[in-house]
């Protein structure tokens, strides 16, 4: 019996991704520093305690503030205030080394990811409104860009709306089609996506997804499935929950609000992950400073289940360890990182402690 037991609890945390070995687990964080002593810095993570060690920090060019790790873990990927992205190949001790970098072909690039082949880098500009694509050479370096687009534009909100304000890219998990959020016309562009080749058109079963007018998208984050995207609109804190049929093409499917109905005060959302086990979405809070936690119906509709304020501060990013045992939260205006755990079956989180000081940490990405 004891045997059976042990073989049991062997493939279920086997199918989980977890290993007994995996006593720790690392991650770099982006910062928004523009000093001379901007940086990336790399963290650890105790599995067992949920005590974060600072490990080293590499200086970069100045404001680092998003990163994207490969698919292969090894190499790293930066957009910096100096309008660049750049590369970076991640030893076997973790440590940054530089490769090359590209210009962004914009302003302020906010976001930067990778690929599901790790062959492509797709970079959103801010304050130019527009969107790069790269492809990746085999060493890791970014080639120059494959493809740009300048997105024009105004919505409602004069102030934050005046023109385009691209936030954010992603590929789908199958890597056939590839999204950027434009904050300021409230869409989302869609292009269909040959990674072998780097060539990029516009969908011709959608060419954008339009979202609420004064909503303000910002980020989404995609099912493992590819078949949900959930939206989060900066501007009216809102959560979208879509769907992706196999043409690419999104639809509205319901809309939720990330902080309580009676708070009043100024309030702007940030980021959205979803939890390793697919089953819950969390979104973070500036104002009410906060991270919302909801529940993943088989239908891809969402039901609120949890939100948690203890010791948070403009939580500009946070993300979940590969393991769903911790989530870390990056205070923007504390300068430093905070751990909450997470219950796997309902999603639920409990403040663990705040943690390293970092100076304004605005990206947590794990390996």
């Amino acid at each position: 019996m004891r045997k059976l037991i042990s073989l049991t609890l062997i493939l279920i945390l086997g199918f989980s991704g977890f290993s007994f070995k995996d006593k720790t687990v690392l991650f770099y964080i982006g910062s928004q520093d523009k000093t001379e002593n901007a940086a990336v810095s790399l963290a650890e993570l105790d599995l067992a305690t949920g005590q974060i060690t600072l490990k080293e920090s590499f200086k970069t060019a100045p404001g680092p503030g998003y990163v994207s790790i490969s698919p292969n873990k090894k190499y790293l990927y930066a957009v910096t205030s100096d309008n660049k992205i750049s590369a970076y190949a991640i030893g076997a001790d973790h440590k940054l080394s530089y490769l090359n970098n590209q210009s962004s072909e914009g302003l302020n690039p906010c976001h930067v990811s990778v690929d599901p082949a790790g062959k492509m880098a797709f970079v959103s500009n801010y304050t130019g409104g527009s969107f790069t694509a790269y492809t990746l050479a085999a060493d890791g370096k970014v080639n120059p860009p494959v493809y740009t687009q300048q997105f024009t534009g105004t919505g409602p909100n004069v102030k934050r709306q005046e023109k385009a304000h691209a936030h954010f890219s992603s590929a789908t998990p199958n890597g056939k089609y590839v999204y950027t959020v434009d904050l300021g016309t409230d869409h989302v562009m869609n292009y269909v996506v040959n990674p072998q080749t780097g060539e990029l058109k516009p969908n011709p079963a959608q060419t954008a997804f339009n979202a609420k007018p004064g909503s303000g998208p910002r980020h989404f984050a995609i099912s493992k499935s590819g078949k949900y995207l959930y939206l989060l609109n900066e501007l009216d804190v809102t959560l979208t929950a879509c769907s992706i049929d196999d043409a690419g093409v999104i639809k509205q499917i319901a809309t939720y609000q990330t902080v309580p109905a009676d708070f009043k005060e100024p309030n702007t959302s940030a980021a959205v992950h979803i939890h390793p086990n697919g089953k819950f979405v969390y979104t973070s809070n500036r104002g009410h400073n906060s991270i919302s936690a909801f529940q993943i119906k088989p239908d891809g509709t969402l039901e609120k289940v949890d939100e948690q304020t203890q010791a948070i501060k403009t939580p500009r990013d946070f993300n979940i360890d590969p393991t769903g045992k911790y989530m870390i939260v990056a205070n923007q205006d504390k300068d430093n990182l905070v751990v909450y755990e997470i219950n796997p079956k309902t999603g639920k989180l409990t403040f663990k402690h705040e943690s390293i000081s970092i100076k304004l940490p605005i990206c947590v990405a794990f390996l």
